[in-house]
């Protein structure tokens, strides 16, 4: 909550909307920030959530929080414009309403899935586009509604889930074959690794880069030992590198392991660019956005075309600007 609310930059006055309410507890501290002079409205899809959280506001004080039960891919219209939006749920494609119903200048705070990698982005309204100026590693549950992400996880079954580019695609009987045996330790590879996995530049490049990356969750942490862990399957070669918090572990072949090993290089030989020198910008849907689908090299751009929105992804210093 902090580092988000770091992010958008709120100040006394300010009118401010919250897509998801959740206990109401972030929604008072945007109140204490922006004052009587200002406005906060949070809004969630599910209409008990939302009734408890009016109730806490309530209690705590903070009765002029306006709480609404609607599906936050909308906004909120009726109390539109805001100066700052914040967004406690995760997407891949931003809906045009948040954009619309920000002012000129105005910051929006989003948890933005670039295919596995998740990042809390905060987003300055440029006209139709919205910039990023602050990039953190996040990790959100998925934004429903109307709006939702159609690539949530495909279940595996024992509580574990997939997502990656090609996650429709992979054969579950042969990744739950393949986690089946016992891994062996790949030395001599050092990746970032942080509170969400596989972090930092390495995890966003593979998520960009690499088509066989991948991202298995589960929903039971202590039958599995983790939460989350990032890696690449190949397919092809009935191989599944994985990026665990204590070594980097192969499955069958090599040959995925050499595949992380070659964007590992192809990263360091980048400068090792992290989340600092990370640009994203979302522009609508049908907007020219510089570059194609195609044009990406192996430092960008990435172009990430969604149905309501085009996500032009770069390192900065790697030869693209931006619109």
């Amino acid at each position: 909550m902090a580092i988000m609310l770091e992010q958008l930059e709120p100040t006394p006055g300010h009118r401010v909307l919250e897509i998801g309410a959740g206990t109401g507890y972030n929604a008072a501290l945007i109140r204490e920030i922006v004052g009587s002079g200002g406005r906060v409205v949070t809004v969630d899809i599910q209409p008990d959530v939302a009734e408890e959280a009016a109730s806490n506001l309530a209690a705590a004080g903070y009765e002029d929080v306006e709480v609404v039960a609607a599906d936050g891919g909308f906004g909120h219209p009726e109390r539109a414009p805001y100066d700052r939006i914040i967004v406690t749920a995760s997407v891949s494609d931003v809906p045009p309403h948040w954009r619309e119903q920000l002012v000129e200048g105005g910051v929006l705070v989003v948890p933005l899935r670039l295919r596995t990698q998740c990042l809390s982005v905060g987003f300055l309204r440029a006209g139709a586009s919205l910039r990023s100026r602050s990039i953190q590693c996040s990790g959100f549950m998925y934004l429903r509604g109307a709006f939702g992400a159609p690539e949530r996880g495909i279940p595996m079954g024992d509580g574990l889930f997939i997502t990656g580019p090609e996650a429709g695609r992979i054969p579950l009987d042969l990744l739950r074959d393949l986690l089946s045996q016992t891994p062996r330790r790949v030395g001599g590879l050092v990746v970032p690794v942080d509170s969400f996995g596989l972090g930092g530049g390495l995890g966003i490049y593979l998520a960009l880069q690499e088509p066989g990356v991948v991202d298995i969750f589960s929903v039971v942490p202590e039958r599995w030992g983790f939460h989350a862990v990032s890696g690449v399957l190949d397919v092809a070669s009935r191989s599944l590198c994985l990026i665990r918090r204590d070594a980097v572990v192969v499955y069958g072949t090599d040959d995925a392991a050499g595949r992380v090993r070659r964007r590992a290089a192809e990263w360091v030989g980048m400068g090792s660019p992290g989340v600092e020198r990370l640009r994203v910008e979302v522009l609508p849907a049908g907007t020219d956005p510089g570059v194609s689908a195609t044009e990406g090299s192996a430092s960008g751009p990435w172009l990430l075309g969604q149905r309501w929105s085009n996500v032009v992804v770069w390192f900065e210093d790697q030869g693209f600007r931006g619109t």
